[in-house]
């Protein structure tokens, strides 16, 4: 079993989604066996993340399974990267593919823990990556499945899982036909290995340290070759065959104590991740719980204090008070009785002095009141007189008006003084 993280995750859910299943949901050997992917899509639709999912395999050299574990081995899958979380506080959609003549598991993932919304992410390469390679061992042991890291299996070439299948088979009968001339020592190095494509009309267009690129007639885009014998340093050995099957002997000797190793880093690197998810993901009510017990803690720690020390101190402390008609005992913890009624009757007093200043202030309200009413009633007794009289003064200027229109006496009459 190969366990692929991809280095995929931006986007929507159609795309993921569409790719698993197909766009009509008739992928040919696609089938669902665990999660919602429409409910998976919407998931991944309302996210904002720079990432906004996470996909990957688990690609078997085994065509098929039992179903129990198939089962067993998503759960295990789900622990590794969703570790210390519940089933409620992540989604995880699996599609079953069999249609490249080997059996695939596929994940996808929201990146979203579903209780508190906050951005999920199962998998950092440059921090996961030690427990991922031990779950991959672990895994392979456990059920006895088939390991790429076996020696047997070394490929001689690799090429990129999304590859179409065509341009795979073309590459892989490339490769099968240049391992059977390697075998029968015709080629030795690299430079052979170039020449013999040259020679058999895949003109090499590209070379660099890891890989060679060719081109393929009839298409567009070139193809990259890239696995041991298209490296640079590739050197063919006449014990190459021999030597494959000697180290993959040793590599089953060894499975029990590689299985064992990787059981325990598997384990501790799960307990690492599982406390920093509950430490990330706990909900709120969780920290107001803990606040409070952590307030009843300190409290009780602080009553034990007091109950260590010297009982005659203890008894030494203890003051009988009167309060109402209960006695009680005080320890020293509780308020000073004194204290309460020092303050009862200070605020007796205060209150008898306020009402007192209260009543003095009635008592001078009502005297003002009637003097202000007595002014109040001279000033509008004033107000009219002067207003009759401006009425009078009025009435004697528009008759005085009315008789110089008239005539009847001088504009300006001449006031003589008897001499």
């Amino acid at each position: 079993m190969l366990v692929k993280i991809h280095n995929r995750g931006e986007g929507g859910g159609s795309g993921p989604v569409d790719y698993l299943l197909g766009k009509d949901r008739e992928r040919e050997l696609a089938f669902v066996l665990r999660g919602n992917p429409e409910q998976t899509k919407e998931l991944i639709d309302s996210l904002s993340f720079k990432r906004n999912y996470t996909s990957g395999v688990l690609s078997f050299e085994e065509s098929d399974l039992p179903d129990n574990k198939k089962q067993e081995l998503m759960d295990e899958l789900e622990r590794h990267l969703m570790s210390g979380l519940g089933a409620n506080q992540y989604e995880c959609l699996w599609i079953e593919h069999r249609d490249k003549d080997r059996l695939e598991l596929n994940f996808l993932i929201p990146n979203v823990e579903l209780v508190t919304g906050k951005r999920l992410q199962p998998y950092f390469d440059r921090v996961d990556r030690s427990r991922n390679d031990a779950f991959q061992t672990y895994m392979n042991g456990k059920y006895q499945l088939s390991d790429p890291n076996d020696p047997s299996k070394n490929r001689t070439m690799s090429y990129a899982a999304d590859l179409p299948d065509d341009k795979r088979k073309m590459a892989e009968h490339i490769t099968n036909g240049l391992m059977h001339m390697v075998t029968a020592g015709e080629i030795s190095n690299r430079n052979d290995i170039i020449k013999s494509l040259n020679d058999n009309g895949f003109p090499v267009v590209r070379e660099t340290k890891k890989a060679i690129s060719i081109r393929v007639p009839g298409e567009a885009r070139n193809t990259r070759l890239t696995g041991a014998i298209y490296e640079q340093s590739f050197t063919a050995s006449p014990t190459l065959r021999a030597e494959i099957e000697e180290n993959s002997k040793r590599f089953g000797e060894q499975l029990r104590q590689r299985t064992e190793q990787a059981r325990k880093l598997y384990e501790t690197k799960v307990r690492e991740k599982s406390e920093y998810n509950r430490e990330r993901y706990k909900p709120k009510v969780i920290e107001s719980h803990r606040a409070v017990k952590n307030a009843l803690e300190r409290t009780q720690q602080r009553v034990e204090k007091v109950a260590k020390q010297n009982p005659t101190d203890i008894q030494s402390r203890l003051d009988y008070r009167d309060i109402g008609n209960v006695r009680t005992v005080s320890t020293g913890l509780e308020i000073s009785n004194d204290s309460i009624n020092n303050r009862l009757k200070e605020y007796d007093r205060v209150t008898k002095a306020t009402s007192l200043h209260n009543q003095n202030i009635r008592n001078e309200v009502e005297p003002t009141k009637q003097r202000i009413r007595g002014t109040s009633e001279s000033i509008s007794a004033t107000i009219k007189r002067f207003a009759g009289s401006i009425g009078d003064y009025a009435t004697a200027v528009i008759r005085l008006a009315e008789l110089r229109r008239e005539k009847r006496i001088e504009r300006k009459p001449s006031i003589g003084f008897g001499r």
